[in-house]
């Protein structure tokens, strides 16, 4: 087997403290970016290797998403709240899946467009 040489840019305070770290635990710069290489290699793709600023801004974009689904999930009873009108409890999508809502969007979507 032939072996090349790599040579990568790198801050030199995060190389200091990452060469430490590696020293603990027995490894060198050298034999965990051939791990990687074959991490990548054996599945194809690289491994999810995010910062835990990446990981927070993962988990906030996720609970944002959540309390839109949750907000959405109130909006017709709050909208008829809001009009003065009773609710009945019968939402004219409560049944319906994602997949329904989105055919029925997309449908109502090609409606007007043929209507215009």
């Amino acid at each position: 087997m032939s072996m090349v040489q790599m040579n990568v840019r790198i801050d030199s305070d995060v190389k200091d403290d990452v060469d430490e770290i590696l020293k603990r635990k027995g490894k060198t710069p050298s034999s965990v970016v051939r791990e990687l290489w074959d991490f990548i290699k054996d599945h194809g793709d690289t491994p999810d290797l995010q910062t835990k600023a990446e990981k927070a801004n993962k988990e906030a974009e996720k609970q944002r998403r959540l309390k839109a689904i949750e907000d959405g999930a109130t909006l017709w009873s709050r909208t008829l709240k809001e009009a003065g009108l009773p609710d009945d409890g019968q939402h004219p999508w409560a049944d319906m899946t994602y997949k329904g809502m989105r055919d029925a969007a997309y449908e109502d979507s090609v409606n007007e467009y043929a209507h215009e």
